[in-house]
């Protein structure tokens, strides 16, 4: 017989049930897919897949979809979703590629979500956060900082008597430097005085003397005397006359990969066109621990122009439907210390100090020698470099197309100046 207590026991049961689906219905209705797309080597990918399980345990209503390449392609890729305005929801970036974005409106400011807490930027320098900034506005969070960087061989100054370099050297000290060394051991200084062809060592000259690469507005050039320019060139020239650099065709022959610098076998005593993160690369090509220095600074300077940059960014479609979302996913990965210490340095020395002193506690030797470099770049850098325009790529190339002809002697660096200058502002005016 069916009697009132089975009813009962029946009916709560039904209840249990029916709330029990109620609640996973409910679930199911607030669990958030955010996309997060990146590029990198398999290293990266991993330490990165490794984070985003660590954020899904503390959100499991947030899963992440990775979307992960190498940088061949990749902004092909991004081009292409911006253009069909499907970019993912988390985008890293790097700050040279951001204004056309911002421009295009595609990026999302970070600046509410700053001011009302949503990402917690207490342990993060200003200084860091202006790396972020395009036009004013907060358009990504830098994921860690680097600095232009030379690396120098001991051993080779030592047998050659000579002074390591300095943070207090001048152009023409550096100069003296190389000369010397391919005096007294019959080897080169440095394949190139710093990183010529892809104009990074111009940017870091004309700042030194007042000016700019570009203007305010991305519109044209920033500097109106092109004597910056020839003296920049015929520094270069002077050294390769003196055999202390490499000449043209030797550039263009030498090997692109960083663990194949003439430094790393003992055929040159510096290389100087690299970046703090690459100290384990370059070391590791050379068989031993390699030491950074930064660039130079002008004898006759009117401002610092040596400069910091951010490895690259964490940026936010502006379509993203899920705000609140993401921003609990970047306040995870700037602030959380165990996530920091999952991702290193792999993207650059990270800008939140916890996590840096954290890093700091089971440093190995790239590291301290990094973070310890990073400091002393810290106080020897001037503003961060302004936001390049969408066609800066096409200046750069026409940068290295006067470059090479003109240490190529095919022209003279007044020439080159002079065609550098049409070509340029010709593109940013189009």
């Amino acid at each position: 017989m069916f009697s009132k207590r089975n009813f009962s026991l029946v009916l709560i049961l039904t209840l249990v049930l029916s709330l029990s689906l109620s609640v996973a219905a409910l679930a199911q209705d607030d669990q958030v897919t955010l996309r997060f797309s990146w590029w990198g080597s398999q290293s990266r990918h991993e330490k990165t897949l490794r984070v985003i399980e660590m954020f899904e345990e503390k959100y499991p209503n947030i899963k992440i979809q990775p979307e992960y390449t190498g940088w061949s392609g990749y902004w092909d890729k991004m081009n292409a979703q911006a253009a069909g305005d499907n970019l993912p929801d988390i985008i890293q970036h790097v700050r040279k590629f951001m204004s056309g974005y911002v421009q295009n409106e595609q990026l999302l400011d970070l600046s509410p979500y700053i001011e009302d807490g949503s990402i917690d930027t207490t342990n993060i320098d200003s200084s860091y956060l202006e790396m972020g900034k395009i036009y004013g506005k907060q358009m990504g969070l830098a994921t860690g900082v680097n600095a232009p960087a030379g690396y120098y061989d001991k051993e080779l100054f030592d047998a050659a008597g000579i002074d390591y370099p300095s943070a207090d050297d001048t152009w023409q000290d550096r100069a003296e430097m190389f000369k010397k060394i391919h005096e007294e051991l019959g080897i080169l200084g440095a394949s190139s005085p710093t990183a010529q062809q892809d104009g990074t060592g111009f940017f870091v000259w004309l700042r030194q003397h007042g000016a700019s690469f570009y203007n305010e507005d991305g519109t044209a050039l920033g500097y109106d005397d092109d004597q910056l320019f020839v003296d920049f060139m015929k520094y270069d020239l002077d050294l390769i006359k003196s055999g202390a650099v490499q000449n043209a065709m030797q550039r263009q022959e030498s090997a692109r990969a960083v663990e194949e610098d003439l430094v790393t076998n003992g055929k040159a005593a510096t290389a100087t066109n690299y970046w703090s993160n690459q100290l384990a690369a370059i070391s590791t090509g050379a068989g031993k621990l390699l030491h950074p220095f930064l660039y130079p600074k002008a004898a006759d300077q009117t401002q610092e122009g040596r400069f910091m940059k951010p490895a690259m960014l964490l940026t936010v479609s502006k379509n993203t439907e899920h705000p609140a979302e993401v921003m609990k996913f970047l306040n995870f990965w700037f602030n959380d210390v165990e996530a920091g210490k999952v991702i290193g340095t792999d993207r650059g020395v990270p800008t939140n100090t916890k996590v840096v002193s954290a890093l700091k506690e089971n440093a190995n030797q790239y590291d301290k020698v990094v973070f310890d470099f990073v400091d002393q770049a810290s106080k020897n850098s001037g503003t961060a470099l302004p936001p390049q325009p969408p066609k800066d790529q096409e200046v750069i190339a026409a940068y290295e197309e006067a470059y090479w002809q003109v240490i190529y002697e095919m022209i003279s660096p007044e020439e080159g100046a002079k065609q550098f200058r049409e070509a340029a502002n010709k593109i940013l005016a189009d």
